[in-house]
């Protein structure tokens, strides 16, 4: 026991339910020590109130009444539609199901081709003076020219001079496919083989690129076993949301929902009759 408010108990476990209505960042701030005492004093003054307005006959208020109509309402449709759903969650989809489901929609486990690059930025944007593009593009390029001479590998070159978050990667940006990079990026990089590296620099709105192609994957479809899971409980889904509208279509006709068809707008184009 924590406290008592006239005779009524509050103990952790009154605590520990509360905190279970909480988002993550709130249950944490709640967990001290210094939480717990102020979430204590909340639910005092939530006990003491309370009890006031009952000793008040608040209850009997036509507010009170129609609240109350409103939470019966919404609790109601909460356990109508759950009750919905655990019936359609009775019979989940089968493997068979899930078979059938990724033979005819291949098309959506596809994965597209893609290439691992690695790039060396230096930064270089549209209001830079003219002299200090030009000079970034030196750069760019006297990199490549280090590089293919052997002086220094792409990688090192990159944990030195290159202007983004890849530069303690050696400038790896991971596979990517069409669509993911900016154009000007993308031809270049798309256009190299496993193991090559541009000729000269690759201009886009952030800079100068030297980029080299790490390794490349052709597109290919998600294997059955990898995605059996996900289709089974999309299936499941599916079904529950089915059985929702049928229900909702079969509800709105046995209790007679009528919409009425909005009011046509008064139109201001008529002459006035003589």
């Amino acid at each position: 026991m924590l406290a008592t408010v006239g005779g009524e108990t509050i103990t952790q476990a009154d605590l520990d339910q509360a905190m279970s209505g909480f988002d993550p960042q709130q249950r944490a701030a709640y967990a001290s020590p210094q939480g717990q005492a102020q979430l204590l004093d909340n639910l005092i003054d939530f006990k003491v109130f309370s009890r006031s307005g009952r000793e008040q006959k608040l209850q009997n208020t036509a507010k009170y009444k129609e609240a109350m109509g409103n939470l019966e309402q919404r609790l109601l449709f909460t356990l109508a539609t759950e009750k919905i759903l655990d019936e359609a969650g009775k019979t989940p989809a089968t493997d068979k199901d899930a078979q059938k489901y990724y033979d005819e929609h291949k098309e959506i486990f596809q994965v597209p081709a893609a290439i691992r690059a690695s790039h060396i930025l230096i930064r270089a944007d549209k209001n830079m003076p003219e002299k200090d593009r030009k000079a970034a593009q030196e750069k760019a390029a006297d990199l490549i020219r280090d590089i293919k001479a052997g002086k220094i590998t792409f990688e090192d070159a990159a944990k030195n001079n290159s202007a983004d978050g890849t530069r303690s990667r050696g400038g790896d940006l991971g596979y990517f496919s069409k669509g993911q990079m900016v154009p000007e990026f993308e031809k270049a990089a798309f256009a190299l083989k496993k193991g090559e590296m541009t000729a000269k620099p690759v201009k886009t709105d952030f800079g100068y690129h030297v980029i080299k192609a790490t390794d490349s994957r052709d597109a290919s479809i998600r294997p059955f076993a990898e995605v059996k899971e996900d289709i089974k409980a999309d299936l499941l889904r599916q079904k529950q949301v089915k059985a929702i509208q049928d229900e909702r279509d079969a509800l709105r006709a046995r209790y007679g929902v009528k919409i009425a068809a909005p009011e046509a707008p008064a139109s201001g184009d008529k002459k006035p009759a003589k």
